[in-house]
């Protein structure tokens, strides 16, 4: 099940790529959500890493899925960054159950506006700007129309498209960048010459079921969401590297 985002653009609705609203029940133990001090030292959070929460309904344990898109600080804080519509309460954890924190802040989406979910990470979490082979090493500030962007998502795994329109506060790619439950927050990003990634931003929806155009919260708008509504105008938040 989807939550639907509606958007005036040509008067066509956009669904919110919500794995954390498309719930899958669990077989087995589960982990409920709860207060935990600290997490296991070898998890390490990063971008396109699969993140869950679970939540218990009518006594069955249900998992709601999305991905990570950006990890940062924010004074002597860690955060991972995701999408708006992926808050939960409770724990977050990685795929095989260990907790790597909680939802301290989080801006969903409405009407025009694209938000953010920022997930403070316990101490002892390992953080990293890396996706294996490549990292994120710059941000692309002004993406445009007809550039070549990929992303990583839990769902649809690493996939790319092109920009089929641009501006400050969303970005539309064709749907051979892939949108389905599980990739939302996912980072997106473009190649760059030095064999890394520009980030562009964070994967938030597709348009409408007829076209399945990916919406992408451009990095501009997702920064500045942060630095207005997160936990402390005192520090900006600085996003990691390689």
């Amino acid at each position: 099940m989807f939550s639907v985002f509606r958007r005036e653009r040509n008067r066509r609705p956009i669904s919110i790529t919500a794995a954390a609203c498309a719930a899958a029940a669990v077989l087995g133990a589960a982990l409920v959500p709860g207060s935990v001090a600290a997490a296991t030292p070898a998890v390490t959070v990063h971008p396109g890493m699969e993140i869950r929460n679970v939540q218990i309904v009518d006594d069955t344990p249900l998992i709601a899925r999305c991905t990570i898109g950006l990890t940062g600080s924010i004074g002597k804080a860690q955060y991972a960054v995701t999408a708006g519509h992926c808050y939960r309460e409770g724990v977050i954890t990685d795929t095989i159950g260990n907790p790597i924190g909680w939802f301290e802040f989080h801006r969903p989406e409405k009407d025009r506006e694209l938000g953010f979910g920022l997930i403070r990470l316990y101490e002892g979490i390992g953080v990293s700007a890396s996706m294996g082979q490549f990292g994120l090493s710059s941000v692309d500030m002004k993406p445009r129309v007809g550039q070549e962007v990929c992303k990583i998502g839990s769902t649809t795994g690493w996939r790319c498209g092109s920009i089929l329109e641009a501006n400050e506060d969303w970005l539309y790619a064709t749907n051979t960048l892939g949108a389905e439950p599980g990739d939302s927050g996912a980072v997106v990003y473009r190649q760059t010459s030095d064999g890394h990634a520009a980030f562009v931003g964070i994967l938030v929806a597709y348009e409408d079921d007829e076209s399945h155009n990916a919406v992408v919260e451009p990095a501009t708008r997702l920064f500045d969401q942060i630095d207005r509504y997160g936990p402390t105008r005192d520090n900006k938040f600085v996003w990691y590297r390689v």
